[in-house]
């Protein structure tokens, strides 16, 4: 094994006396992918902001190249060669991708100008060095997620990085473009550097990393070559518990049609969707970016104006052209992006729970606060949220927490069609595990859910039927236990007017 670039001991830091590490280890190889891992509020962000020197150790010792460091600021790191790739990326959307690249960094000046053509020449050739197939001289804005992405690590070569710290990269990406991240990660590793890939994904923890390290409790709990553990001995490590099945998907009685919608169109990806969702089924949704599987939710719940199509409830047609107009035929909305769309962090989770019911908690214009209790501490109970009481801001919850106040809020509406857009981004391997088994509760209770999501084996883990969505159209269509990874993606990636090898129902 290479040499260690990298050794953190004994860390600990304490917030307002609260300790967010206690004994946080991590040890990183020159040429080598470390992955690091635990539920949120472990304490990953806080050890790599220490890291980096965003924030102060209590305790221990951070050596880098075998001598202690103590970083003061996020500069003085990176430019010893440590640098981070944040979930949300640090570029500015109206500069070019050599501005963005060399924004700062003086090298490109000669008398304090700067010298355009030697560092569109130089930020290039550092593109193309990775892979990337687009010039330096387009606007940020212009670009796909994937490429922002490798905007943003030839930041980190520019800067000389040996060591890159990468915040859930595939969280924003379609399961088509992991690959490529991967290509480019491995082109790294051959360079020699070190990375700490941080991600709650564990199928690309076992294809992309060397090693990983399970923070529990702000203590480094397990630390293991990847060849030598198991995705079933990593979840029990993070969780402090074992966790038998992943996704607990019971097989639910499937009744009758309750949502059917006809010719949906947003009059732009989506083109031409028709189908409906039964009692008790789970219908997955899937198709890579551009496909509609994200955007047809969104005109489900009227968030798009120039929706078309004619919706059935139960038989009866209904008009879904706002949210107002879902809401009230009996139709819940979870959102991919719960900090943005889903709930208001600044306030209580007594406020973001009753949101949707308000007005039916009240009577004459004034809550009725035993009504209002007596639902909080329903949902607080049934969705197991961990909070120290309903009063608490939820932007103090874990995002595990955050997102069972979003469902919640929803729940407390009673619907008969949930639909849920991606609701495990973000979000730990034993949250994720708790979701799944609402999520089937709820269907054998008799709820009709949609689906979708980012992650292939989400959507074959918990659908009953599956739809694959491409060019704004059902390419595909596959029962439980008729689909693999390989299938869904052939019928994502195939043109909708090219053969597919089977009927489309």
């Amino acid at each position: 094994m290479s040499e260690a670039i990298l050794e953190m001991q004994h860390i600990a830091k304490a917030f307002s006396g609260i300790y967010a590490l206690k004994d946080a280890q991590l040890t990183l190889h020159k040429g080598s992918v470390m992955a690091l891992v635990g539920e949120n509020g472990a304490g990953k962000s806080t050890l790599m902001r220490i890291l980096t020197g965003i924030y102060d150790h209590d305790g221990g010792t951070v050596l880098y190249k075998g001598q202690p460091v103590h970083f003061k600021n996020a500069m003085q790191a990176r430019e010893a060669g440590i640098a981070i790739i944040h979930q949300e990326f640090n570029l500015f959307p109206n500069l070019t991708v050599a501005e963005n690249i060399f924004l700062g960094d003086k090298s490109t000046q000669v008398h304090g100008l700067v010298n355009w053509a030697a560092m569109y020449r130089r930020a290039q050739e550092l593109v193309d060095s990775i892979g990337g197939t687009f010039s330096v001289q387009e606007k940020v804005q212009a670009l796909s997620v994937q490429n922002q992405q490798v905007v943003e690590i030839v930041k980190a070569l520019a800067a000389n990085a040996e060591v890159l710290i990468m915040d859930e990269p595939t969280s924003a990406l379609p399961e088509s473009e992991v690959q490529h991240l991967f290509h480019t990660i491995r082109g790294l590793k051959a360079r020699g550097v070190a990375i700490v890939y941080v991600s709650h994904r564990l199928n690309e923890i076992f294809e992309i990393c060397d090693d990983i390290t399970v923070l529990r409790d702000g203590v480094t709990a397990f630390l293991s070559p990847v060849a030598a553990t198991s995705q079933q001995e990593v979840v029990a490590q993070m969780i402090g518990r074992e966790v038998a099945v992943l996704y607990p998907k019971q097989e639910a009685e499937i009744g009758g049609p309750v949502f059917e919608v006809e010719h949906l169109s947003d009059g732009a990806t989506v083109k031409d969707l028709s189908f409906c969702v039964r009692k008790g089924e789970i219908l997955g949704l899937y198709g890579l970016v551009g496909s509609g599987a994200t955007e047809c939710p969104e005109a489900l719940f009227g968030l798009v104006g120039s929706a078309r199509g004619t919706f059935r409830m139960d038989g009866c047609q209904i008009h879904l052209n706002s949210p107002a107009q879902a809401v009230e035929n009996h139709i819940a909305y979870v959102p991919p992006d719960r900090h943005r769309q889903g709930i208001i962090r600044q306030l209580s989770i007594r406020f973001n729970l009753t949101l949707a019911v308000i007005r039916r908690l009240c009577r004459r214009s004034f809550v009725q606060r035993r009504e209002e209790q007596a639902l909080i501490d329903e949902y607080i109970g049934k969705l197991r949220i961990k909070c120290a009481a309903d009063t608490q801001k939820v932007t103090f919850l874990s995002g595990g927490n955050q997102q069972k106040v979003v469902i919640a809020k929803w729940l407390a509406t009673k619907p008969s069609l949930l639909i849920l857009n991606d609701p495990t981004r973000g979000v730990d391997v034993g949250a994720k595990a708790e979701i799944y088994a609402l999520i089937s509760e709820l269907a054998c209770a008799g709820m009709a859910i949609i689906i979708t999501s980012s992650e292939i084996s989400e959507i074959l883990g918990m659908s009953d039927r599956i739809l694959v969505l491409n060019e704004g159209v059902v390419a595909r269509e596959f029962l439980r236990g008729q689909a693999d990874q390989k299938s869904l993606l052939s019928a994502a990636l195939v043109r909708s007017d090219e053969p597919q090898g089977g009927d489309v129902r």
